[in-house]
């Protein structure tokens, strides 16, 4: 196929969803110069006479994919380097998993694992001392799926200058034993010094692994991320594959400190504010965190059988923060797990508007909310604000679906994705790669996943937050968009906006789902899916099983 973006490219004969709602469905959609040119009937055909036709054949296309919340240049890119521990739940197992990869990697680096997720609930409770008998002199460190929890060896907590004598830092946990001895465990901050040490390559290796990580998304018919981790070194890798013109896909970059879960953006600050930038690399909102993920840093109220149920402590450093960015021109985006640490967050979003400098639009974005009431969405609502979700967490709930069921929290409610799309919120969906208990970058398996409110086993959890399908292609196409202040840019089929769009093949049925079967970015195809036992190389199964290839389609 002639590829050339100059040249009118028309779709139609299939259905065409805008996600606008100035003008929901289509006929016709015209792209050119790497934008959308024309939305509309057969009739604007007759104004380009020599486009090339693409007949959809009844199949679906709809604005790409954006990734809402994906850890593109801290965690997700380092994954595939690390010994994957996803499943793992003995000591056994997890420290042969490490051993083979010592193997595999040998040296005198470190030796790093990730997908652990509960030790406590999962029945594997790791220590410095399990990793110890690895026997090995390098330094070994076992991250948690969540990445705020990671358990060091003896001799990573030596090279750390870690000791029983070592104070806690603000915002974090080195776990002590009844002696005051540091058993490995370290939550929140205290990560701090061992995420420097294992995510800071050169700027060349980290630009490569983020472009490698950022490929496998086109075949999910992803095209644009929002990374909610973006440290001045991480800025230095996207801008050098910009500059290259090496950057697969979109990228949003979200401010944040030196260091992973650093709520010190010092230097950002000083430069260009949010909304600068252009179409492939733009400056998102400063991502604060107001919590954690533990039960130690997550701030919640239950009330639950006629009990409440209190837990957890939010951050005492988010405030000043979110409100320095504010009153220098900066949007906000904040974690916020637990209910108790939103109200902080909402409250503090509230003064903030009160001192943001005249003219400015605020936006208040929460990130993982998952328990609220009534009264937080409204006030969450009348701030224009948006909330980022990830439906991959619903796995955890419907692991304590019997508990719901017998004790619905009576205050609040859990994941209430309807009643903040009810109220006004805008919702984005997202992945929160790789973080989690799996995979979840795939938009299809998550829009099924939310549309039916339940982790794919058939159990509904939250029947009364069930939306339709086309709702969640929504979340991640024109709500993820606007949740990062692109709605003028992407996210919909829609003139001028940019011609970022995906192909589906199969009814919009969350029992029988789609596949994605091409995926254009700036007006160009960048993946197309082989038919089934013709892969170039296997990428995997999606959702109905078949097969798809990684093979971009540039030129053919």
């Amino acid at each position: 196929m002639n590829q050339n973006p100059h040249i009118p490219t028309a779709f139609t004969n299939g259905r065409i969803l805008t996600m606008d709602p100035g003008q929901e469905d289509a006929e016709v959609i015209i792209i050119q110069d790497e934008h959308i040119v024309a939305v509309g009937d057969k009739k604007i055909l007759v104004d380009y006479p020599d486009a090339r036709i693409i007949d959809l054949g009844g199949r679906t296309l709809l604005p790409a994919f954006i990734d809402s919340h994906n850890h593109l240049s801290s965690f997700a890119c380092f994954f595939p380097t690390w010994a994957n521990l996803f499943g793992l739940m003995t000591k056994d197992v997890i420290l042969d998993a490490l051993k083979t990869h010592a193997g595999k990697y040998p040296g005198s680096s470190w030796i790093a694992g990730f997908g652990w997720f509960d030790a406590k609930g999962g029945g594997v409770d790791l220590t410095r001392y399990d990793l110890d008998e690895l026997g090995s002199d390098r330094p070994v460190l076992v991250i948690h799926a969540t990445f705020h929890m990671s358990v060091a060896s003896s001799r990573a907590l030596e090279m750390a200058g870690i000791s029983g004598s070592t104070p806690g830092p603000r915002c974090g946990i080195i776990v002590k034993d009844a002696g005051g001895i540091p058993n490995g465990v370290l939550i929140e901050h205290a990560q701090a010094p061992f995420f420097r040490a294992t995510m800071e390559p050169g700027i060349r290796e980290h630009a490569d692994l983020i472009r490698a990580r950022a490929e496998e998304l086109l075949p999910l018919g992803i095209t644009a991320i929002h990374d909610p981790g973006v440290t001045p070194a991480a800025a230095r890798a996207y801008r050098l594959l910009q500059s290259e013109g090496n950057l697969p896909v979109s990228v949003l970059m979200m401010p944040h400190g030196s260091t992973v879960l650093d709520n010190q953006p010092g230097c950002w600050l000083d430069e260009p504010a949010t909304g600068c930038g252009d179409e492939t690399l733009r400056i998102g909102p400063v991502k604060v965190f107001a919590d954690g993920a533990t039960p130690e840093t997550v701030a919640f109220s239950m009330k639950m059988m006629g009990r409440t149920i209190t837990s957890g402590n939010y951050r005492d450093d988010f405030r000043d923060v979110l409100l320095e960015a504010v009153r220098r021109g900066f949007q906000v985006c904040v974690h916020s797990f637990g209910n108790v640490t939103t109200d902080a967050v909402l409250d503090a979003f509230e003064q903030a508007g009160g001192e943001a400098p005249a003219g400015f639009a605020m936006r208040p974005r929460l990130e993982h909310v998952s328990l609220l009431s009534k009264t937080q969405i409204k006030r969450l609502a009348a701030m224009g604000g948006c909330a980022c979700i990830q439906p991959q967490f619903l796995i955890r709930a419907t692991a304590r679906a019997n508990l719901f069921a017998r004790a619905p929290v009576e205050n609040a409610k859990w994941f209430p994705c309807a009643d903040l799309i009810r109220a006004g919120v805008c919702v984005a969906a997202s992945s929160d790669d790789p973080g989690g208990s799996m995979d979840p970058r795939d938009p299809i398996r998550g829009s099924v996943m939310g549309s039916t409110m339940s982790s794919g086993d058939g159990n509904t959890v939250f029947p009364d937050q069930v939306l339709p399908f086309e709702t969640w292609l929504w979340m991640y196409t024109a709500g993820s968009a606007r949740a990062g202040g692109q709605e003028n840019e992407r996210g919909m089929l829609k003139k001028r906006l940019v011609a970022d769009l995906v192909i589906l093949e199969g009814a919009l049925d969350p029992k029988t789902p789609p596949v994605v079967d091409e995926t254009w970015r700036n007006g160009t195809r960048v993946y197309c899916r082989q038919a089934a036992g013709e892969p170039t190389s296997a990428a995997g199964p999606v959702p109905n099983g078949r097969i798809v290839s990684r093979r971009l389609c540039e030129g053919d």
